[in-house]
């Protein structure tokens, strides 16, 4: 047994249940299946017991359930829809109560489901969140890999920067750098934002030309063996402004005493105000409208958070994002971003890229 499986089994079945299900139908819930079972498909069943772990999938998977998982496995064939057979199997194991991440499911699919099956449900979504959002020392390398991949591609992407190159141009080659160094994937669709679009703080890459001397937000990640990494830095073709240096700094400040300062039992609250406190006292509060950072793992955005929301202390093991930014419409736009681990007293790096502008 795994170790996720067993930390999750240990704490859904102090609930008095049965029996853990977890849907991932079409790949809505991919993230849970294969952080309990190593299945990577994206249509299946869980069905956890004490006892008993099964994987219920179609014939698109059959083979790689079997190569991925060393669960039990159970084949879905028509006439029978999907859920019929996942019922079925509830029913001839008399389950009674059975644990669900209700948040993964639609309420239309789940209400299906339901009136399928003989049985009560519990919501656990908050537990299998809670147990994810600690990452084990082998996760914690595997991040590391997804960031080095990353930062090889962007160092590769600023050998063919030039003004007038577009800005899909920067993008493309750097998504292609990521996949040829060895990710399984792109941790998400790159920002890539100059000049003016910058002050998007999601800006997605347009036909837009760099321009010599503005400042180009680069925000991109790579997957390596299901874990993301998540990184922003900023670069100038040719020297910046003076306001591009003097929002720089700020930002740069205010992400080194941020990351300098977190660690376990500090709130969130708390960490995204050492950052969110600083720009303000440098006049530019109201341009930082986002949160400091998220968690990170098998997904982009996951728990914890580091926002003026989050009042729940910080743990040992936590992967945090630690991105401050300051977004001046119309101008241009600055965020610095790191990947951390939240240790006793501080936190370490799993980004190692240089913090300050990038003049090419």
């Amino acid at each position: 047994m795994s170790k996720h499986l067993d930390e999750v089994k240990n704490k859904i079945f102090e609930k008095n249940v049965d029996a853990l299900l977890v849907l991932n139908l079409e790949g809505s819930n991919k993230i849970t299946t294969r952080y309990l079972s190593g299945f990577t498909g994206t249509f299946s069943a869980l069905l956890i017991t004490p006892k008993r772990h099964i994987i219920i999938t179609d014939s698109r998977y059959w083979v790689q359930a079997k190569e991925e998982s060393d669960f039990e496995l159970v084949k879905y064939t028509p006439p029978k829809t999907f859920f019929e057979v996942v019922a079925d199997l509830i029913s001839n194991l008399e389950l009674r109560r059975v644990a669900i991440e209700k948040e993964r499911i639609s309420a239309a699919n789940f209400d299906w489901f339901a009136s399928k099956v003989n049985c009560e449900f519990e919501d656990v979504s908050s537990i299998i969140v809670e147990v994810r959002a600690t990452k084990s020392e082998d996760e914690i390398e595997k991040m590391k890999v997804a960031a080095q991949i990353a930062e090889e591609a962007f160092k590769k992407m600023l050998e063919i920067a030039r003004p007038g190159i577009k800005e899909t141009e920067l993008a493309a080659y750097m998504e292609y750098q990521i996949k040829l160094l060895g990710a399984e994937d792109l941790a998400f669709e790159t920002i890539l934002a100059s000049g003016y679009r910058g002050a998007l703080p999601h800006g997605k890459a347009s036909e837009k030309a760099v321009q010599l001397g503005e400042p180009v937000v680069v925000d991109w990640g790579a997957r390596y063996k299901g874990y993301n990494s998540d990184i922003t830095r900023v670069f100038c073709i040719g020297e910046p402004s003076d306001e591009v240096k003097e929002v720089y700094n700020v930002v740069y400040t205010a992400q080194k005493k941020a990351r300098e300062s977190i660690k376990a039992g500090m709130t969130g609250k708390e960490g995204d105000a050492i950052a969110r406190d600083y720009i303000a006292q440098c006049g530019y509060g109201e341009y930082f409208g986002h949160t400091l950072g998220h968690g990170l793992g098998l997904e982009v955005h996951e728990s914890p958070s580091l926002s003026y929301r989050y009042e729940k202390p910080l743990e040992v093991g936590q992967v945090v994002t630690v991105e401050p930014g300051i977004y001046l419409e119309g101008k241009f736009g600055i965020r610095i971003e790191d990947d951390v681990v939240i240790r006793e007293n501080g936190c370490d790096l799993i980004t190692s890229l240089p913090r300050e502008l990038f003049i090419v």
